[in-house]
């Protein structure tokens, strides 16, 4: 079977070239065989409107003259059936082209910091729950999901999200690693990949691969499906003697009533099948094309090598065998919707005959199909974070030590903003010294802070290099209380919601992994003598039990916990400037406490008179 690759020259190697120069060659390559291919069909159309013109004036000629026969018809008639499948096939090719161009728009815009438009926006995936997602970004409208998903099929999405929402185990990142830079110059798979059909609805196919295989098979028994396999192989000779004359149409009508019992005594099975295979072709054709992507693409990685072999079965390649079920299910919803093909499929027993095997099918691979998925997504998430490699060659790859409880980062930078508005900064979390309380005035920098380490953790966790000049970490469990807001319909005020974000936080620490905990405006909310007496109680009891993180703060009251930590705590603080009437922020973490507070300047800037 042939991939789903465009015509024309692939992609040259990307080793060693800088991502916007290959984008950028390719496209133009692109954008100029997309001109041939727009040329040759304006061509197709031209010479299918002449033929269409020649036979209008055929046509009238036949009419207007009992001498010219109307044979002379076929001819426009032949020429405009021999134009029909080259002008499909271009067609075809320049739809494929066009997406190829397309996503080297995609690809060039995402450089240049332009991904928030992207459809998938991974939404879906988003809850107030998480212990991290909501604070960091992960999932909605300019999101970190929105800047790595080159995933066509819903199971990569899903991956994907998985990925960057849960907490692996430190060999699983190593894999990813592996991959990912095993993958990182494959620029032709990812072109390859992207000419696949856009994501569309995959309701109905999960349903089908998530709930359908996994039930036992019921073939059709054996009398009724061979009768019925009879009665339809004996219409063939019967339409030939209808057509000869021998036999009157009525012959049809006891056809379809011998074949009635069959159906009956099957209906329930043929009307659940139905339901389960319902609206599921399209999605299985685009799930096919993707694995025959992987399956057909020679891997050196063994990492990749380990997945490619989930697709290979004995006799049956993964795609060969999800293409045979998209091709059964079409057949079948032709079969019970199309209002011409309906009555032939009755008396042609296809209703039995198609029904059984599709219940053949489950029980041949019925076992088989969460193995191709898990491996398809683990595939395109692979991908996806792959690009991201190729994308920031001046990112690192960070270690993963899980040897040692510890996070250090040396010039951390948020992976969501552009290089020119990055300010990096070193971070160093140790068991000895667990806890860094950041003070500084508003917008100084204090949760982006956060949010760059909690980002890049996660992208550290999908195997994917990080925005820093080094970077080692153990395997932690993030946590995060920043986006905290009160809720009108709940009941919730905004002190009550955010006590309870802690305690999210606070019940990780009960688990064996580590916790990050990463806390941006403590128990803000509340008055100043309980916010210092509470923060010190969460903190103390977050540190005691071997935990390590950041917490920030404008209230420098609360950098006296430091003072109680027994050195376990350290002070950092940002700081702003006003020069001209111009408040200004170089956002450098710096030692010890910030020294004064922006907030009566910012309200005099705004016009207020205090």
């Amino acid at each position: 079977m042939n991939s789903p690759r465009h015509e024309g020259h692939l992609p040259a190697s990307t080793v060693g070239t800088r991502p916007e120069d290959a984008y950028r060659r390719r496209l133009e390559e692109i954008q100029v065989l997309t001109t041939q291919l727009e040329n040759r069909e304006k061509k197709f159309v031209y010479a299918r409107v002449a033929v269409f013109l020649v036979a209008i004036a055929l046509g009238c000629i036949c009419l207007g003259d009992s001498d010219v026969s109307w044979i002379w018809m076929l001819l426009p008639g032949g020429v405009f059936l021999l134009l029909l499948s080259p002008h499909t096939r271009c067609l075809r090719n320049l739809e494929k082209h066009r997406n190829v161009r397309d996503f080297y728009r995609m690809c060039l815009n995402r450089l240049a910091g332009k991904w928030s438009d992207r459809a998938e926006t991974g939404m879906s995936f988003r809850s107030d729950a998480h212990p991290w997602s909501q604070d960091l970004d992960l999932f909605g409208p300019g999101s970190l999901f929105q800047l790595l998903n080159e995933c066509r099929t819903a199971p990569g999405i899903r991956t994907l999200a998985r990925w960057m929402t849960e907490v692996p185990q430190a060999s699983e990142v190593i894999d990813r690693q592996k991959r990912a830079i095993a993958l990182k110059d494959e620029l032709a798979l990812r072109e390859a990949l992207a000419v696949v059909g856009d994501p569309i609805s995959w309701k109905e196919a999960a349903r089908l691969l998530d709930s359908w295989v996994r039930q036992p098979a019921r073939r059709i028994p054996f009398g009724i499906l061979l009768l019925s396999s009879v009665l339809g192989i004996a219409g063939i000779p019967l339409v030939v003697l209808i057509l000869m004359g021998v036999l009157p149409v009525s012959s049809l009508l006891m056809l379809m009533i011998l074949q009635g019992p069959m159906i009956l005594m099957t209906r329930n099975q043929i009307r659940t099948v139905f339901a389960e295979m319902d609206s599921a072709e399209h999605a299985l054709n685009q799930l096919s094309d993707v694995v025959i992507l992987f399956e057909n693409h020679v891997f050196t990685e063994s990492a990749l090598q380990t997945l490619q072999d989930e697709f290979h079965n004995d006799g049956e390649m993964a795609s060969a065998a999800i293409r045979r079920l998209s091709s059964l299910v079409r057949w079948l919803n032709n079969a019970l919707r199309n209002q011409f093909f309906a009555p032939i499929a009755w008396m042609g027993g296809l209703l039995v005959l198609l029904t059984d095997r599709l219940e053949h099918w489950r029980q041949a691979h019925g076992t088989d199909v969460q193995r191709w998925l898990a491996a398809t997504g683990e595939f395109e998430a692979a991908v996806s974070i792959a690009a991201f490699h190729f994308e920031h060659p001046d990112y690192c790859l960070p270690t993963i030590d899980d040897s040692t409880v510890g996070f250090q980062a040396r010039q951390l930078g948020h992976p969501l903003l552009q290089k020119s508005a990055c300010v990096r900064n070193d971070v160093s979390l140790t068991p000895t010294q667990p806890l860094l309380l950041v003070s500084g005035s508003n917008m100084s920098g204090k949760s982006t802070l956060l949010r760059s380490i909690g980002t890049n953790l996660v992208l550290a966790y999908c195997g994917a290099v990080v925005n820093a000049d080094e970077f080692r970490t153990s395997i932690l469990q993030l946590a995060t209380a920043m986006r905290v807001s009160d809720s009108l319909q709940e009941g919730r005020s905004l002190f009550f919601s955010v006590v309870q974000r802690l305690k999210c936080v606070v019940d990780l620490t009960m688990k064996p992994r580590t916790v990050l905990f990463l806390l941006d405006e403590i128990l803000h909310g509340t008055n100043s003598h309980d916010r210092r007496r509470g923060a010190e109680a969460v903190i103390r009891s977050l540190v005691d039990r071997g935990s390590i993180g950041l917490v920030t703060t404008h209230d420098l009251e609360l950098t006296r916990i430091v003072e109680t930590m027994d050195g376990r705590a350290e002070n950092k603080h940002f700081e702003d400037s006003v020069q001209n009437g111009q408040m200004t922020f170089d956002y450098q973490l710096r030692d010890g406490v910030v020294q004064r507070s922006n907030a009566l300047e910012l309200m005099r800037m705004l016009g207020l008179d205090v």
